[in-house]
């Protein structure tokens, strides 16, 4: 297919016009050159040259943004971007050009050729335009755009396109990619504008030619109903299928897709699928699919990630890049391991900035001190915690680089514990770590170690003893009498108490971790057990702690339910939707739930995001789950809490028997002081939360006071809560977090002392940010290297396999829950199936039959209260809320760790 190209004259014609067509393109090797129309518009025009179905698209050079760009301030150029890009001020400084470049005139006659297009246009894309990046850096060898640059759908009308050019030139002036780009090495970039009408698709999605690290000739496809774009950003779970030749389905999990996404009247818009549960593909499109593949790997011996779009059975290519083009996460390379595993079970999902700040230096300032407790080296320059896709990611590499000068932690073990995998991989990078240095060290750090063990009783009582004088000062201060500077001192003091308390709980967490590695090391030998085995005794032996602070708030839910049912009134306003707490009777359910909430107000689902509003503001979630649990039958928690400590009881009787005196004595001491470390580390995790609330009352003053000094904010903040402004589409979930949240505690303690004014650019940057970020699916919870462009279908059939976590069989129908909105779903005696629990979860256990989630280990939240209240529990399912769907019936092991689909 390929052309001769254009006549000298007939090229420089070509190169007077602003808009370009991809025919002009694939004609012409010079024109569709990366450096001319970008990575993204360079592809498509060779997909176009190769005979593959692509799109009428016409595409914006990039010496139009170069032209736009000349007329504004030289701190807008990215070349001048790019070399601030590591400094601390680039997040202000990309903000206040994306803001330049939004409003900047386009050159002259752009605007006018976009105006002739619509003109000529509109009555053939009746569902508007896809206006798309193509960076001059893009889908090259080492640098992809994908997720970090603007994709405007459905535009209609010349001033629409014309702003959607904007909005795509203007992501390059972003915090994220910048750094991403200075990381790689990039020290200029130009943008071109990919323009197509939008395609009617009955289905699209994304389709990855080979899959990593397997077979070449495999290829992966997530597809769903609609516009592919929530399938490419991850906004909903897609059909996932591996091909392979000829188009042969080896595997496929079809997921329930209620819901897609479409262009309509209005714009973008979702709308009902009449059959929810059929396959988003037919046959003929995965055989054109594999046939694509084929094509495209005979031309190029790569793998290839492709976007395509079905209408009716053809199927078009919207773009494809080399999967080499996707970068390594910050301080990582092709080798290390990354992990959301122990992180993500905390803290779920994106976070916003004010937590990374809080969050991150938390995190990284604990480890160390944790790793220097013990005696080990840390390196300045290492990168414990990482950001991938707005997430928090644990580098398991440095962290076992630095964990292996320890002789007796073997990477495997704690991976395992952790719930993560890779442990194999790491125990090969760590093989060669020195330890001479912790040898040398080791008398003053056993000594140190014995004495804080000794001394563990005391130091939490001291602490606890100085937080709660910290927190009775705190409720009783009015924040709105402190002066500005006053409040920024305040954010130090309750900065200086969280570190504080991160101190104290990683002792306690060492404690717990320590005494259950040598518990189950001397069950391995006394009991001869090992493995799985001598994990699951030593869990089943410590269960039936009975006064597990994590466990409380479940208890008191069920307090509080088994009141509701003698008291009809407080009954009957509780069984509605929308109950609140001024519709309650007076009585005693009313005075359990006041109390419920002074106790426990300070938790919530996700309770590690400063964001996040707590009981106290928003009891819905304790509504919801009250309301779920009347439904059924009663079920009194008191005889569970037993049953759980008369199974420990039994268990360490039958131990026992085998056991001589010594060897009693020995497990005896072992669980019990298993216990105590895992009550006090327990306890401490409570405090954080605590303090993280205190945290929040702070930021929510601040936030009062900074719309007030900069009107900017006041006005977008007030546009979003009404679902109108630029951000309009991610309106309903940007809504609910307050400006503040899109600072750091520095920006935000800075803005107070100097009452700074210029904050407007910088937080609608950091929303825009945050929109991308939450609309990218979650990477897989370990990868190495890179996260993958797809999700891999789940293996292993009708039969998954996790880590058991609380022992118990029981069957029943899942009842798979994708955020907190949807708890309310769930119905007495179904199996709970999430991706994770915190303790705002954990009172739905008492409802559920059985508990499953993809992520946790037997140390995590989820097995811990799992366990204190006898609920069979399998935590770390990879890909188990894609597997599996409400309605499913399964068996849940929590003895095996094995979920089966009957």
């Amino acid at each position: 297919m390929a052309e001769a190209a254009l006549p000298k004259a007939a090229r420089r014609a070509a190169e007077s016009r602003w808009l370009l067509s991809l025919d002009d393109l694939a004609r012409d090797d010079k024109l569709r050159e990366r450096k001319n129309v970008g990575g993204k518009a360079a592809r498509l025009a060779w997909l176009k040259k190769h005979g593959f179905q692509v799109p009428r698209t016409w595409v914006v050079p990039q010496k139009a943004f170069v032209a736009a760009i000349r007329q504004l301030s030289p701190a807008c150029e990215p070349r001048s971007l790019l070399r601030a890009a590591t400094g601390r001020a680039v997040y202000a400084r990309a903000a206040d050009a994306r803001q330049e470049i939004l409003q900047a005139p386009l050159p002259d006659g752009l605007e006018e050729e976009l105006a002739a297009l619509w003109r000529a246009n509109e009555a053939d894309a009746p569902w508007g335009f896809a206006v798309r990046s193509s960076a001059t850096c893009e889908d090259g060898a080492l640098v992809s755009m994908a997720g970090l640059a603007e994709t405007v759908l459905g535009v209609r009308g010349a001033d629409a396109l014309a702003n959607a050019v904007r909005a795509v030139w203007a992501s390059i002036a972003s915090g994220r990619a910048l750094g991403y780009l200075a990381t790689h090495g990039v020290r200029d970039v130009g943008m071109g504008v990919v323009i197509q009408p939008m395609v009617r698709a009955v289905a699209a999605g994304v389709m990855f030619t080979r899959k990593s690290r397997g077979a070449a000739d495999e290829r992966i496809v997530n597809a769903g109903v609609g516009l592919g774009s929530p399938v490419v950003d991850g906004v909903t779970t897609p059909d996932m299928l591996r091909v392979g030749a000829g188009g042969v389905i080896l595997e496929q999990t079809i997921a329930r897709k209620t819901r897609a996404t479409v262009v309509g009247a209005s714009g973008v818009e979702e709308t009902a699928v009449e059959r929810p549960d059929e396959p988003a593909l037919s046959a003929a499109h995965v055989e054109a699919l594999a046939a694509i593949a084929d094509k495209l790997e005979k031309l190029e011996d790569v793998p290839w990630d492709v976007e395509f779009a079905c209408e009716g059975e053809r199927v078009w290519v919207v773009q494809a890049r080399h999967v080499t083009g996707l970068g390594f996460p910050e301080g990582g390379d092709a080798n290390t391991v990354w992990s959301s595993v122990n992180v993500g079970e905390a803290l779920p999902g994106v976070a916003t900035p004010f937590t990374w700040s809080v969050a991150g230096a938390y995190s990284d300032s604990g480890f160390r001190k944790a790793f220097g407790t013990l005696g080990c080296t840390v390196p300045k320059s290492a990168v414990l915690v990482g950001n991938v896709h707005g997430r928090f990611y644990l580098n398991l590499s440095e962290f076992m680089r630095i964990a292996a000068q320890v002789p007796w932690l073997d990477p495997r073990t704690l991976v395992d514990l952790g719930g993560g995998s890779g442990g194999d991989e790491l125990a090969t990078q760590v093989s060669e770590v020195s330890r001479r240095g912790f040898y040398a060290r080791l008398p003053v750090t056993t000594t140190r170690l014995l004495k804080e063990q000794l001394r563990l009783d005391d130091h939490v009582a001291r602490y606890e003893d100085e937080a709660e004088r910290a927190l009775r000062d705190h409720n009783t201060l009015d924040l709105a009498i402190l002066p500005d500077e006053g409040l920024g001192r305040k954010f130090r003091d309750v900065q200086a108490l969280l570190e504080r308390t991160g101190d104290v709980m990683l002792t306690c967490a060492s404690s717990a971790l320590g005494t259950h590695i040598v518990l189950k090391g001397v069950l391995a030998r006394v009991a001869k057990t090992h493995g799985a085995d001598a994990e699951r005794l030593a869990h089943d032996l410590t269960s039936g702690i009975r006064d597990l602070e994590s466990a409380r708030p479940a208890i008191g839910v069920m307090r509080i339910v088994h009141l509701a049912r003698r008291d009809a009134g407080a009954r009957v306003v509780l069984e509605q939707e929308g109950a609140t707490m001024d519709a309650l009777p007076e009585g005693p359910t009313k005075r359990a739930l006041a109390s419920f909430l002074e106790l426990y107000g300070d938790r919530a689902v996700r309770e590690a995001e400063i964001s996040t509003p707590r009981w106290k503001e928003d009891p819905r979630p304790v509504f919801a789950m009250i309301r779920v649990a009347l439904r059924g039958d009663a079920r009194d928690v008191e005889p569970q809490l037993a049953r759980a400590k008369a199974a420990a009881d039994a268990e360490m009787q039958r131990l026992f028997r085998r056991l001589n005196f010594a060897e009693q004595t020995a497990v005896r001491h072992l669980v019990a002081r298993a216990q105590k470390a895992a009550r006090l580390r327990e306890r401490m995790r409570t405090w954080v939360t605590r303090v993280l609330g205190m945290i929040r009352d702070v930021a929510l003053d601040a936030d009062r006071r900074l719309l007030r000094l900069v009107p900017d904010l006041a006005r977008d903040w007030a546009a979003l809560k009404a679902g109108s402004g630029p951000l309009a589409p991610e309106a309903s979930s940007l809504a609910s977090i307050h400006t503040v949240f899109f600072l750091t505690v520095d920006e935000v303690v800075q803005a107070l002392r100097a009452s700074r004014t210029d904050l407007g650019p910088l937080v609608r940057a950091r929303r825009a940010e945050l929109a991308r970020d939450q609309a990218r699916p979650d990477p897989p919870r370990t990868f190495i290297g890179a996260p993958p462009p797809v999700q891999l279908p789940p293996s292993g059939g009708a039969v998954l396999r996790g880590t058991a976590a609380s022992s118990g069989v029981v069957e029943g129908n899942a009842r798979v829950l994708l955020s907190a909105s949807q708890m309310s779903e769930l119905l007495p005696g179904e199996i709970l199936v999430v991706h994770t629990t915190d303790v705002g979860w954990t009172p739905l256990f008492c409802i559920a039959a059985g508990v499953v989630t993809e992520l946790g280990g037997p140390l995590s939240h989820a097995a811990v209260v799992a366990r204190e209240l006898a609920v069979p529990s399998v935590v770390n399912v990879d890909g188990v809320t894609r597997a599996l769907k409400t309605g499913d019936r399964i068996r849940l092991d929590g003895d095996a760790g094995v979920i089966e689909r009957l």
